[in-house]
Order: C-alpha cells, then sequence, then structure tokens
C-alpha cells in the first residue's frame, strides 16, 4: 500500500494515500482531506496534527517522491458521513507549502 508520510520535529504519521485528497485551495495552501471507514485511523491523524502548533514546520512525502516542505495552518473539523450502509469519519487539514 502507498503510503503519504507526514514529519513534525520527532512526530511522524503514516496514512495510506487512499484515505488522501489532496487540494490546492490558494497558491501553495494545500488542504488535505482524510477519509476512512476506521475511526481510529482517523482518531490518529487528529491527534497527530492536533499535537502541532499553528506554523509549526513540517514535511510530507507521498509515495516516496521526495520531501515536501511545508508548516501548519490548522484543521477543519471531525465529520461522519453516511455512503450506503456504511459509515466514514473525514477529517481535515491545511498546510501552506514553503516556497524558496
Amino acid at each position: 500500500m502507498e503510503k503519504v508520510v507526514f514529519t513534525a520535529n520527532t512526530k511522524e504519521l503514516e496514512v495510506n494515500q487512499d484515505m488522501i485528497r489532496i487540494m490546492e485551495r490558494q497558491r501553495g495552501t494545500l488542504s488535505i482531506k482524510f477519509k476512512s471507514p476506521e475511526k481510529s485511523e482517523i482518531e490518529e491523524i487528529i491527534g497527530f496534527f492536533d499535537s502541532l502548533a499553528d506554523m509549526e514546520p513540517l514535511t510530507i512525502n507521498i509515495m516516496d517522491a521526495g520531501e515536501i516542505k511545508a508548516y501548519f495552518r490548522g484543521t477543519g473539523s471531525f465529520d461522519t458521513i453516511k455512503e450506503g450502509d456504511e459509515t466514514i469519519y473525514t477529517y481535515e487539514a491545511t498546510i501552506q507549502e514553503l516556497v524558496e
């Protein structure tokens, strides 16, 4: 399974690529949406991002393509949606890509 790895200081979060959708909202501002039927997976993601301070530096490595330097901007809400008979848990984080 392909992974996306988020690293901030000594903290690291590995997430399956199929749980993530990344959209550019403005130039360099990325909205990262996480979606899973497993509540515990989303809770782990929430724990990682809740531990970050606003503007804290972090890196993202998407499927071993190399690190993208960024900083943390904030989070959205933890939500649930129904897809057929299944409950899906969602969460969103916003980061700003560093332009050097």
